[in-house]
């Protein structure tokens, strides 16, 4: 199917195939690599598929969409039955509908379950024209976009979010689980969220947020190392010193010493 865009460009869109699967406990994705890309949504229990070096969690309401050429293959067996609605469809400009590949997203409403189940009668039904596929396979694309382009606003959000309360709260001794116990998220979607947005974890994150701020007192004030220790929230001047030299390579005072009088302010 050859769809025309308003700009002028198009591209062409085939639903290949597509169907529901369901698995007995146990079950676990075979090993494949297809030319063509496949969708993944999740009706029931837990899948782990494992692409290229990326490993996708997956659960009742999240939609997965693979890359064409790409091995991949489940990583361990479902605790439960499972069961996905997939379809492998061949689309030649994937930014004509700014679907992304390689990518997970948690659908928030029924609205691709409705989808896939016309998809399934346009199938089943020979008075319906191969078209009729093809237009539903391709409008179940057009929402999974939308739900991508929605989940990439709430992910920024709460990395936002994240990233203001661990500035708010620095000086004390912070830990993954307390920050997300305060915003109401699971620690390791933050972490997974820190990961994709940073290049690195909210543990990392956090550590080095806390040193940059130690590294503020100890280049633009002359309080003690012992009264920095307290403010940053350490009980003793010792485990503060062991902190800062372990991540430093170098203690307080001597990167103190080293840097204090090139620092903004002190020439």
């Amino acid at each position: 199917m050859l769809i025309t865009t308003e700009e002028g460009g198009s591209f062409s869109f085939q639903c290949i195939s597509a169907g529901q699967f369901a698995g007995k406990t146990g079950w676990s994705c075979p090993r494949r690599s297809l030319d063509s890309c496949e969708l993944i949504y999740m009706l029931q229990g837990e899948a782990a598929i494992q692409e290229g070096l990326t490993l996708f969690p997956l659960e009742k309401g999240d939609v997965l969409v693979l890359a064409p050429g790409t091995t991949h293959f489940g990583l361990g067996a479902s605790g439960r039955p499972v069961s996905f609605f997939w379809m492998d469809f061949m689309l030649d400009n994937l930014s004509a509908l700014g679907l992304m590949t390689s990518c997970k997203v948690h659908a928030g409403n029924d609205a691709l379950a409705e989808l896939f189940r016309q998809l399934q009668r346009f199938q089943g039904d020979k008075d319906y024209p191969r078209q009729a596929a093809d237009l539903c396979g391709l409008t179940i694309l057009i929402e999974t976009a939308a739900q991508q382009r929605r989940s990439a606003v709430r992910c920024r959000k709460v990395l936002q979010d994240a990233t203001e309360w661990v500035q708010q709260n620095i000086c004390s001794p912070i830990t993954v689980i307390q920050v997300g116990k305060a915003l109401g998220y699971n620690s390791d979607y933050l972490t997974a969220l820190f990961k994709e947005g940073f290049g690195i974890g909210l543990k990392e994150y956090i550590i080095e947020q806390r040193l940059k701020r130690t590294e503020e007192y100890l280049l633009t004030t002359s309080l003690p190392i012992k009264k920095i220790a307290a403010v940053m929230g350490f009980h003793d001047s010792n485990s503060f010193i062991k902190y800062f030299t372990y991540h430093r390579k170098m203690s307080p005072s001597k990167f103190r010493s080293r840097y204090y009088s090139s620092s903004p302010g002190q020439e």
